[in-house]
């Protein structure tokens, strides 16, 4: 058991080892752009060509800098902006969908009121009424109205 530990411990640290290595670029005699991971033979040493993400990125530094503490607040604050977004964008669809049924309703109110149709009305005693002319347009122009305020 002792040896299996050791093993794995040694891998994980043979499987780094190539992450961390420096890479180089050079031309070579034939104008070739060489890309390896060891320096231009006969040249000395020289700058890597590739910098590590750790001091490419300027954020590492700032957050090397923050405490645990900050780093957890900073965490919850964009957890919370993200439910917060998440629920007005819940809302905003239900209220597209309630104004889209409302729409195809008013419209389908217009299409009735001028199909011609006989309508009928209940009156206080419960007792149906038609409509005349002067209530049909009445009802055509406050569908036409509902129509021009849902369907935008």
């Amino acid at each position: 058991m002792r040896y299996s530990l050791i093993l794995t411990t040694l891998l994980s640290l043979a499987m780094t080892l190539p992450a961390q290595a420096q890479v180089y670029k050079w031309k070579d005699a034939q104008g070739r752009t060489v890309i390896s991971d060891t320096p231009q033979p006969g040249s000395g040493k020289q700058a890597p060509a590739v910098q590590t993400p750790a001091a490419a990125t300027p954020d590492a530094e700032e957050d090397k800098n923050k405490s645990w503490a900050e780093k957890d607040m900073e965490l919850k604050k964009r957890q919370q902006e993200k439910k917060e977004s998440a629920a007005k964008a819940e809302k905003e669809k239900a209220e597209a969908a309630q104004k889209q049924e409302n729409c195809e309703r008013a419209k389908k109110q217009k299409a009735l009121v001028d199909s011609g149709e006989r309508l009928a009305t209940r009156n206080a005693q419960g007792e149906r009424e038609f409509m005349g002319d002067a209530q049909r347009q009445q009802e055509s122009q406050r569908a036409s109205q509902a129509v021009q305020e849902w369907c935008k």
